[in-house]
């Protein structure tokens, strides 16, 4: 099925610009020296946009029309998707690569949840059991409990592992 195979981004190449030897251009250069700090960034924005998502699944229970919610809901699912995507592959430390996966759950929870909200919404007309499971939505539930309880844990030990630096030297 054509539709549904997602399209990589072509790399960035020099070619047409004035002075241009057509090599691609360099991307950040690898993977973040401390994870702590990558986890951190992406469980912010994710805090940040949870807010959001829980809106678009209100709108979708209050049947609002899809017409207005999917234009905000479709981003986000992306957006929540992306940052898994930004997520470091493995962290050296265990308990680093417990907050890892436990992010990486949340993330990829709260974009299905939006994005199952506004499936309902979409084929609520067939069934009287799709209305029910509408009815039932009931926003982000726990995991955004725990995203922001991970996110004060990493920003707490980012404060600890900085302070411990700092008394070392």
């Amino acid at each position: 099925m054509r539709g549904f195979r997602r399209r990589r981004p072509a790399p960035a190449t020099a070619v047409g610009q004035p002075g241009a030897t057509g090599q691609i251009l360099a991307g950040p250069a690898g993977p973040p020296s401390d994870p702590r700090a990558a986890m951190r960034r992406i469980a912010a924005e994710a805090v940040i946009l949870q807010d959001e998502a829980e809106s678009v699944i209100r709108g979708a229970r209050a049947r609002e029309g899809l017409g207005f919610l999917a234009p905000r809901g479709g981003p986000l699912v992306r957006r929540f998707f992306g940052l898994r995507d930004m997520l470091p592959r493995a962290c050296d430390h265990p308990a680093d690569e417990e907050l890892r996966r436990r992010l990486d759950a949340i993330l990829h929870h709260h974009a299905l949840a939006v994005w199952v909200a506004l499936d309902l919404l979409a084929y609520e007309w067939r069934s009287e059991r799709i209305a029910r499971q509408l009815d039932a939505l009931d926003g982000l539930g726990a995991p955004a409990v725990q995203l922001d309880q991970l996110y004060a844990e990493l920003a707490g030990r980012s404060t600890d592992h900085h302070a411990e630096a700092i008394r070392a030297s």
